[in-house]
């Protein structure tokens, strides 16, 4: 009898529960959800597999291109709310719940800033670029107003972000709101903010009184809007990827790369650098290559056995009493730079297409 009357009474409290787990708002739910399990963002984030920089331009690139291949008026609307959420999740690091309840008049175009309501509010500033492509694309506050009445729900929003990582060829699962939001958290600490700036502009609300409310928004402003400004590598050419393949040979270690545009891409490296860099099969690596050491099939310098070779559009195309310059615009909207010497090379022309390589012993391989 008392198993029974306990067995009752569980079933009574999970009714009550789920009634009033259904009385609440989206708000609401979110905000319960992070009161009970806090650690959740850091614990999980952890073992999730991370979105490299290559990857989030290669599933932006694919929303853009969707956008750009709508038939009607409605549908262009459609996608480009839906280019808007994805954009607002990459940049903003919001959670799918607020991207979903932002408003027209949430946005504050002259600093370039999101005002996300919630407990407590927070400002959240977007990278300078951004916010200049956003305006020019939704300038006009009528066109907006309408990408906001549009229906969307989160099941749209998921199974779209799934269909954009099938496109890509991500892993399955490695695309969605919460990979990109903590991808977002570790982009900012690579680029120096403190745990409690990372906290702040994430919304988790425990480093309240780590800094005044204003001047921790102003101090994500200054550091996030300057990002930017980072220092740069030199060298015109990179490409990101995952290791396919990494063969050690005596000093030299042959590493394959495949980038998330399909190419194949090999580098030569020594074993002590390999060491370093803790290179292994699926971790993510950046190949820079220097434009002079770029070349052009039919040029006269025949290529390696290890090259990698690729076939490109002639984008654009310079020269001055010495040099030449070439942009090469790939299958997968990247671009490659040559830079070569002016004298007795093959004839180009804007819109050609042309067949380049480089060796892999030019190849400088960082962590992504």
């Amino acid at each position: 009898m008392l198993t029974l009357y306990i067995m009752k009474n569980a079933q009574r409290d999970r009714e009550r529960l789920e009634n009033l787990w259904r009385s609440l708002s989206l708000q609401d739910r979110e905000w319960l959800r992070r009161r009970l399990l806090p650690a959740d963002d850091e614990q999980t984030g952890a073992a999730r597999p991370a979105l490299s920089v290559t990857e989030c331009r290669a599933a932006e690139r694919w929303f853009e291109e969707r956008c750009a291949g709508a038939r009607t008026v409605r549908d262009r609307q459609a996608r480009l709310r839906l280019w808007l959420l994805f954009l607002l999740l990459r940049y903003g690091g919001l959670r799918l719940v607020e991207a979903l309840s932002l408003r027209p008049e949430d946005w504050d175009w002259q600093r370039n800033c999101l005002h996300v309501r919630g407990r407590p509010d927070r400002l959240v500033p977007l990278p300078l670029p951004l916010g200049r492509a956003l305006h020019d694309r939704l300038e006009d506050p009528a066109f907006l107003a309408a990408l906001a009445s549009l229906p969307c729900d989160s099941s749209l929003i998921r199974r779209t972000l799934a269909q954009c990582g099938r496109a890509c060829g991500f892993p399955a699962g490695l695309l969605s709101a919460r990979s990109l939001r903590h991808n977002r958290a570790r982009e900012l600490r690579r680029h120096g903010l403190s745990p409690a700036l990372v906290d702040a502009f994430l919304g988790r609300g425990r480093h309240e009184d780590a800094a005044p409310a204003a001047g921790m928004a102003s101090l994500l402003r200054q550091r996030i809007q300057g990002e930017d400004s980072a220092p740069r590598s030199s060298a015109r050419n990179t490409f990101s990827g995952r290791v396919l393949r990494c063969a050690p040979c005596g000093l030299a270690c042959r590493v394959e790369l495949i980038t998330p545009g399909g190419l194949l891409l090999t580098a030569i490296i020594t074993e002590t650098s390999r060491l370093q860099l803790d290179i292994r099969e699926g971790c993510r690596l950046a190949a820079q290559i220097k434009a002079p050491q770029v070349h052009l099939a039919g040029d006269g310098c025949p290529p390696p056995p290890d090259a990698t070779h690729f076939r490109g559009e002639v984008e654009q195309l310079r020269s001055d009493q010495r040099w030449r310059e070439i942009v090469l615009r790939l299958a997968d909207g990247g671009r490659v730079c040559i830079l070569q010497e002016d004298d007795h090379r093959p004839s180009l022309a804007p819109g050609m297409e042309a067949h380049a390589w480089f060796s892999a012993l030019s190849v400088i391989l960082s962590a992504d």
